[in-house]
Parts: structure tokens; C-alpha cells; sequence
């Protein structure tokens, strides 16, 4: 019984520390900032290309804007169900997307 009351605290706190969204950004700081773009594109089957677009801010103006392009091994295809314009729907092979983890020290 008295293992069950903490148990219960952490397990609410755990819960409640996964609802929030705090860490996601609603505007930038045009003030002094660095805004990241990250996409890809599939070049073709054996190889996709990663663009990192950067925005440099500084006193609400632009000061600097540039693109870095690496190239990365493709992903495997997958089959899912497709649909058309008309509803009609098939099996389609589709390239896999990478996944973006960030980190920020």
C-alpha cells in the first residue's frame, strides 16, 4: 500500500508531461535568430537529396539566407493503397520518407 501512492504520483506526472506542446515554436524571433527548413527529394532510386535552408535574422531584417544540399542513400519502397481522382483506389509501390529528429544544445 505504500508503494501504491507514489506509483500513482509519477504515473500522473508522466502523463501530464506528455500533453504539452512548449517546445514547439509559434514565431520566430526575427530579433536575433536562426530559422531552419529541412526537406527532402527523391533523385532517384538508390539516392535522395537533403536541403537544409537556413534564415539568418538580425534586428527584423534578413541579414543572410543559404541552402545546403547533401545527398544521402534512399530508402526502401513500400506498398500502400493509392487513390485516384475518381475514388479508385490500387495497390502503389511509394518511396520511404526520412524521419527529422533535431537536437539543440
Amino acid at each position: 500500500m505504500k508503494l501504491l501512492i507514489p506509483i500513482c504520483f509519477i504515473g500522473v506526472l508522466l502523463l501530464s508531461a506528455c500533453d504539452n506542446n512548449e517546445d514547439q515554436a509559434k514565431t520566430v524571433d526575427k530579433n536575433g535568430s536562426v530559422e531552419i527548413a529541412l526537406s527532402t527529394r527523391h533523385l532517384d532510386s538508390l539516392k535522395d537529396e537533403l536541403t537544409t535552408h537556413y534564415t539568418v535574422w538580425r534586428k527584423g531584417a534578413i541579414v543572410r539566407e543559404f541552402n545546403k544540399h547533401d545527398t544521402v542513400p534512399g530508402l526502401e519502397t513500400f506498398k500502400t493503397e493509392g487513390e485516384n481522382d475518381n475514388g479508385d483506389t490500387q495497390n502503389v509501390k511509394v518511396k520511404k520518407d526520412y524521419e527529422f529528429f533535431v537536437t539543440v544544445k
